[in-house]
Order: C-alpha cells, then sequence, then structure tokens
C-alpha cells in the first residue's frame, strides 16, 4: 500500500516560470500520469480504496482523488447493484468525499480527465434529485462549474444547472453562472487550433474545451435554446425582468431555416410578459429576426399581443377583460403567475407616469388612478412607498400634521432618479458593457486562430499574393496575347 499510495500521491510538478518548454514538459507529466490511473487493476482487490482517498488531498492530488473516487463508487455499484448506493445519497461517505473534491479540484489537473469529472458531477446531481434534495445537488453543480471556470462556453452541465435551480426552486445559487457571457461550444478535434497546452493558463478557452475533452455530453440545437429559456425562467422568478428579457432575446432571434420551434414560440410569449413587467412596454423585435418569423410569432402569440396592446395603452378594462378571456391560454402556458403580476406593473407604471404630470398628488387620488385591484389608501401608500425604496420612481411622501390623516405624494420634475442613483445606475451598465466587450474581444482573437485570420497570417497570405502574381508576369511576358490579370483575393473582386 505505502508504494502505491507515494505513487499516487506524487503530483506532477507544476512550472513556476511559465515557458513553452515548462508547459511542454507539465502536459506530458500529467499525460503519463493520467494514463497510469486508468491502468487496469491498479487498485488491488484485497485494499480499501477508502484508505487512498483518506490519505490524498482532493486540491493537489486531483487526478488521483478523482479516480479513486469514481473507482469505488464503481464498486459500489455493482455490490449493491444499484445506479444510486446510499453511499453516494447526500450524508453518505461517498457524497461527502464527491461534495468534498468538486469544491476544491485543481482545475489544472482536471483539464486532462473532464470526462471523469463531468460524469461525477452528472451523479452527484442525480442522487440529489433521486433524494428529494435538488438543492444539494445545484450547490454542488455550481461550484464544480465556478472551480473549473470554463468562462465563455456552454457545456451540458450548464444545462444541467439551470434544470436543477427551477427543480429545486433555488433560484439565488444558479445566478454566479446564468449572469456570464456564454459565446462558445464544444468543437471537433479537427478544428481546434493545436497551439496551446492544456496546462497553460493563457490558453484560449477555444482551445480547452472540445468534443473530445469530454467536458459536455453530446450537444443539440434544442439544448442550447432550452439553457436560456429555463435561465430567463430563473431570472423571471426573481422579478429580474432586463436579464430575463436578454435571455428570451438569445432563443427568439436564433437562425432558423424553415420551421419556428415550439421552444421559440414559448418563449416570444414569456419575452412579451416580461418586457411587460420589466418595462411596461414591448419593445421592438431584434433586428436580426426575419419578418417571416417575426409573422409567425405574431400569429401563435395573438392572444399575449392584445394583452399587451391593453396594458401599453393603459385600458384597465380592456386588459381586465384579456386576462379573463385568456385563462385558459396563459394556464396551458403555464404563465399565470406572470400574468397575474401584470395588475401590480399596471399601478406601477400607472404611478411612474403621474410625474410627467402632476408635481403633488393626495394618496386618494394616486388610489383612483390606478384601482386595478380594490386596495384603501393605507396599502396604496405602502405600494407607492415601496416604489420609491426601490427607485422606481424619485418622490417623497409627507404626513399631513392635521388630525385628517392626508399623504401627500410630491414627485419630482424632470429627471425621475435621483442624480447619485443615476450615475451610480450609469456606472454599472458600463462595467457590464466592459467585462461583455473584454469577453467578445477575446472570443474574437480566439475565432481569428481557429479560421487562421491573425494579422501575421494575413500579411503572410497578402506576400504570398504578391510573389505568385509576379511569378505569373514573367512566364506570360514571352507568350502570344497574354493577359495581364491581377485578380486582388484580399479585396472585393473588382
Amino acid at each position: 500500500m505505502s508504494d502505491l499510495l507515494a505513487r499516487l500521491s506524487a503530483v506532477p510538478y507544476r512550472p513556476h516560470v511559465v515557458t513553452d518548454a515548462a508547459n511542454e514538459d507539465y502536459d506530458r507529466q500529467l499525460r503519463e500520469f493520467v494514463a497510469y490511473l486508468k491502468q487496469p487493476g491498479l487498485i488491488p482487490s484485497t485494499s480499501d480504496p477508502n484508505e487512498y482517498l483518506q490519505a490524498l488531498s482532493p486540491s493537489k492530488n486531483s487526478l488521483s482523488f478523482l479516480y479513486l473516487l469514481r473507482f469505488q463508487i464503481q464498486q459500489a455499484q455493482k455490490r449493491t447493484k444499484r445506479d444510486l448506493p446510499d453511499s453516494i445519497q447526500p450524508g453518505g461517505n461517498l457524497w461527502n468525499l464527491a461534495v468534498r473534491f468538486l469544491r476544491s479540484f485543481d482545475p489544472i489537473q482536471i483539464r486532462y480527465s473532464l470526462d471523469e469529472w463531468r460524469q461525477l458531477v452528472d451523479l452527484v446531481a442525480s442522487a440529489a434529485v433521486t433524494s428529494s434534495k435538488a438543492v444539494l445537488g445545484l450547490k454542488a453543480t455550481r461550484d464544480a462549474l465556478e472551480r473549473l471556470s470554463p468562462s465563455g462556453i456552454f457545456t451540458s452541465t450548464h444545462l444541467l444547472l439551470v434544470k436543477l435551480a427551477l427543480h429545486s426552486s433555488a433560484y439565488t445559487y444558479a445566478l454566479p453562472i446564468t449572469d456570464q457571457l456564454l459565446c462558445h461550444f464544444p468543437t471537433d478535434t479537427e478544428h481546434v487550433h493545436h497551439e496551446y497546452f492544456l496546462c497553460s493558463e493563457q490558453a484560449p478557452n477555444t482551445a480547452l474545451v472540445t468534443d473530445a475533452s469530454g467536458i459536455s455530453a453530446k450537444l443539440s440545437y434544442r439544448d442550447h435554446l432550452q439553457y436560456f429559456l429555463y435561465s430567463a425562467m430563473i431570472y423571471m422568478a426573481l422579478k429580474k425582468w432586463t436579464q430575463a428579457s436578454r435571455c428570451l432575446n438569445v432563443v427568439i432571434a436564433s437562425p432558423t431555416a424553415n420551421a419556428v420551434s415550439k421552444i421559440m414560440v414559448e418563449a416570444y410569449k414569456k419575452w412579451i410578459l416580461a418586457n411587460l413587467l420589466g418595462q411596461g412596454k414591448i419593445p421592438s423585435t431584434p433586428k436580426m429576426i426575419s419578418p417571416h418569423v417575426i409573422r409567425v410569432y405574431q400569429s401563435l402569440a395573438r392572444p399575449y399581443i392584445s394583452l399587451a396592446e391593453a396594458f401599453e395603452k393603459g385600458d384597465l378594462y380592456k386588459m381586465s377583460n384579456e386576462i379573463d378571456l385568456g385563462q385558459a391560454i396563459w394556464q396551458a402556458d403555464k404563465n399565470t403567475g406572470l400574468v397575474s403580476q401584470l395588475f401590480e406593473a399596471f399601478d406601477k407604471f400607472v404611478i411612474v407616469k403621474l410625474g410627467r404630470t402632476f408635481s403633488a398628488l393626495t394618496i386618494a387620488d394616486v388610489l383612483q388612478r390606478t384601482s386595478s385591484s380594490p386596495k384603501c389608501p393605507r396599502e396604496i401608500e405602502e405600494f407607492v412607498a415601496s416604489l420609491v425604496m426601490s427607485n422606481s420612481m424619485r418622490a417623497s411622501l409627507s404626513h399631513s400634521p392635521d388630525d385628517n390623516g392626508t399623504t401627500m405624494l410630491r414627485l419630482s420634475l424632470g429627471s425621475q432618479t435621483h442624480p447619485f442613483y443615476r450615475e451610480e445606475h450609469i456606472r454599472a451598465k458600463l462595467m457590464r458593457a466592459k467585462t461583455a466587450l473584454d469577453t467578445i474581444a477575446q472570443g474574437v482573437t480566439q475565432t481569428d486562430q481557429t479560421l487562421e485570420l491573425s494579422q501575421e497570417n494575413l500579411q503572410f497570405l497578402a506576400k504570398s499574393q504578391k510573389w505568385s502574381v509576379s511569378a505569373e508576369k514573367v512566364v506570360s511576358s514571352g507568350d502570344i496575347g497574354g493577359g495581364d490579370i491581377d485578380e486582388d483575393l484580399m479585396g472585393d473582386g473588382q
């Protein structure tokens, strides 16, 4: 046991000075170590794998720990003839070891065994759902993704995460992942740019994640749509309407050949409701959506459009009728909860619009202009106070000193938001835009490298073209009737 434990505990040397030669040597050591761990019969049948696991560190000996843990799980499955034995259920010994590992593994080492890593994450999630503790699987999956940090890349584990969040109703746990910008998919091995080693921290994501790596199960176009639809549902449950609309935009604007999928139509319906609840109106549809697709959306979501038109016009009576007439539709589409929130949103935007006309009103006047649902002056006052505190409107409430108990709502003319909050809001938007642009710029660079569109390569092609043209001129100079054709392959060909 001591010899085997010493071999399993031997961590490949990670270079402190990053050079191509050092990365190459570290890459070789890690690949050889993985090949050693994959040997059949590595653990003697008379040995207890748990003793090795207790002696290894999941953060330093990540590869050894992962393979031993997977081996012990397989042994438990064979012994109990169950896919999910009790030991891998929440609270079991193997569960505790797996969760401990997913929170502390070395992401550089695990790049060399992503398939084993993904299978462990899937198993932990299945065990949590089976034992009716999906939230525990959600936490473990989130920790694993954050630890691996495949930023910008969509994998099957992302889809698993949002499903667990919806299943457990623990929406906030998914936000660290859903807030990330995804712009890459796992690629075929033959299309990978082989300039970097997996152990290089400077390697682009497109070089790190491929179909062959095993980080993701086979993905389809439907999986991509589902992820953004489920992410939008998470944001809507948290009343984060802007983020929800952003995710739904991805779904409804996805390219389509001939037919619009059911997922896209469902997303369009939710897109209408999310924008009504967040902005009080339907924005113009993204320009990349073809007119044909828009017509399909509008024909299949006619009740939602009629409801939105009544909401935007401020016609409370018509909106109420549309909601009553479409009860069966909202229920069939599982949008009843969103539709029921329209009354409160109607009140909100009516009150916010009052600031454009009035400088002060009594709460009784405000009540007369809203009344989307029966409210007493006390309730409408609390509602207005919540709008003020959430910075939805710039106003103040003041109570009359006499005994009549009149409360005045004083609205600020012009900007509805205090300058300080407006500046903070703009600063936050600029920071988010900067982060998004940095991610996009990184993606463009990686794409250029993959497509061989780097500046150096383009300059080389341009020089090669000039050389070939010059050579053709020399060869054809003695030909009778030889034309001097100089076609610019780097230009528009004119």
